[in-house]
This record gives C-alpha cells, structure tokens and sequence, in this order.
C-alpha cells in the first residue's frame, strides 16, 4: 500500500503521487478498491470513434452525391441534419448508458427533432399533420402506461419527462393558427390527450407531482 508522509494517508493502486497534496508517495503498490475505468470506457469510446469516423465519411459521400446528381440544397440539409442528430443521440447512449426507459424518453424527442428540422427544410405539411402529432401520441401513449405499470415511481423517476411530454403533445396546436396542418385532426387529438394526461396527473397525482419539481428547481 502506498503512503503519503505529508498527509499521513494510505492509498491502494498504483499512483506515483498524493492525489491530495502531489507529494510523491513510497511504499508497495497494492490492488485498488475499483477496477480501472478505462478497461470499462476504452471499448465505449473505441466504439464513438467508430461510428463518428463512418458518419463522416457518409456525409462526405452525401456531399458528394448531392453536387453530383444536384439533390436540392434543402433536402440534402435536411437529411445531413438527422443524420448528425441520430449519430449524437446514438453515442450519447453508448458513452452514458441512460436507463432503458429515460431512452425511450429521450428517443421520441429526437424523433421530433429530426421531423422538425424535416419540416423546416421542405414545409412538408405532412410531416405537422401526421408525423410530429403520430410521435407525441406515441410518447402520451407510453407515459400513460408506465403511469400504470410503475404508477407512484413513474412520477419520482420520470416527472420531468412527462411534463415534456405533456407539452410536446399541446405544441402541435400552434400548427393550426400557422396554416401548418390543414388536416388538423390528430394535431387535436395530440392536444386532447396531453389534456387528459396533465388532467389525471393534476387530479390523482397532484401533491407527488408537485412535491417531485420542487425537489427538481430546490436542487
């Protein structure tokens, strides 16, 4: 076991100085307490590196290619866009490990951002009418049945990403003020059930709902 002299403390592992002080340290190098991290982030990271190197080179192929058959500039934007979106989302994932469950969260809204960046680039009314409300019904309907199956600790886990949710689901109103659904009937469904959802929260789960965001703006 290593020993400082200045801070008179024991060190297992194999470190050269005091992490306290920096004064050198003598001694036998003993195991550590925890295995090194690296053996378990070089794989992880190894695997970033991999899949940041092959996304680039598609992007340069979808440079490429676009120039080449003269794609126009804002479909090509577009697609580059989710592309980068999914790849970040992607070794986020693999670096951080999220839960099972805060992924699914985290997917449907980048989902939604690679519609919205879609739309942005092409004003495909499609994407307003059907995808963008289809993705925040899809989201309502998994807050409503973890709700069910964790009930109480669906709240204390996951109460702000049913509030995003929540909003998410009332957003696509705004599309039919904007002209941006013609076809407005599921962007009123995705409102009507944000509704119902905020409504059953408010009415069955108020004082844990708020108990839960005052630990979250207290923090």
């Amino acid at each position: 076991m290593k020993h400082c002299d200045a801070c008179t403390v024991d060190f297992t592992g194999d470190m050269a100085r005091c992490p306290l002080c920096q004064n050198e340290l003598r001694g036998e190098a003993s195991p550590a307490a925890f295995p090194a991290q690296q053996i378990y982030l070089r794989p992880r990271r190894l695997a970033v590196e991999i899949i940041t190197f092959v996304t680039g080179a598609i992007l340069l192929l979808h440079g490429f290619f676009s120039y080449l058959f003269s794609w126009p500039i804002p479909i090509a934007s577009a697609s580059a866009a989710a592309l980068i979106i999914s790849v970040l989302f992607i070794n986020s994932a693999i670096l951080h490990v999220p839960r099972p469950l805060r992924l699914m969260f985290r997917y449907f809204y980048i989902m939604l951002a690679i519609a919205l960046v879609w739309f942005v680039a092409t004003m495909n009314h499609v994407v307003t009418m059907f995808v963008i409300p289809i993705t925040c019904l899809v989201s309502l309907v998994f807050d409503v049945v973890l709700l069910i199956v964790l009930r109480a600790k669906a709240i204390d886990e996951y109460a702000k990403y049913l509030a995003f949710d929540i909003v998410a689901g009332l957003l696509p109103l705004t599309f039919i003020p904007l002209g941006w659904a013609p076809w407005d009937v599921l962007v009123m469904v995705s409102g009507l059930v944000s509704l119902l959802v905020l409504l059953g929260l408010l009415v069955f789960a108020r004082r844990q709902l708020f108990s839960e965001f005052g630990k979250q703006f207290s923090a």
